[in-house]
């Protein structure tokens, strides 16, 4: 059933116009086929895929916790506190995979995506 959703929704899909044109990787290429392994159950597909698809379900994750957390213990919750780390850390995430992704197709040949 996931499958012809996926299916369905990649009939809609256009294909990255920065990659079209560069023929290099943009910061979100994969992100589709990330979701559907890690849906799926392959973690390490959907992480090889895209990290920031398993990053930001982890996250999210850990911030409903720390929210859970706050309102059974009565305590005000800083959200900066733990939103401000998170994102931070994801645009590092992102940044890494753009690059280790677009490394690995210009100075080894390999494509990552493929």
């Amino acid at each position: 059933m996931i499958d012809k959703i996926f299916e369905k929704i990649g009939d809609f899909m256009y294909p990255c116009v920065f990659h079209e044109m560069t023929g290099l990787y943009c910061p979100g290429c994969g992100a589709t086929r990330s979701l559907r392994f890690l849906v799926r159950g392959n973690i390490w597909k959907s992480f090889i895929y895209n990290p920031i698809i398993l990053y930001m379900l982890i996250s999210t994750f850990i911030f409903f916790v720390f929210v859970v957390k706050y309102k059974i213990s009565g305590k005000s919750l800083n959200k900066d506190k733990i939103i401000l780390p998170m994102l931070y850390v994801g645009v590092v995430v992102l940044i890494l995979n753009w690059i280790i992704k677009d490394w690995f197709l210009i100075f080894k040949g390999i494509d990552l995506l493929k």
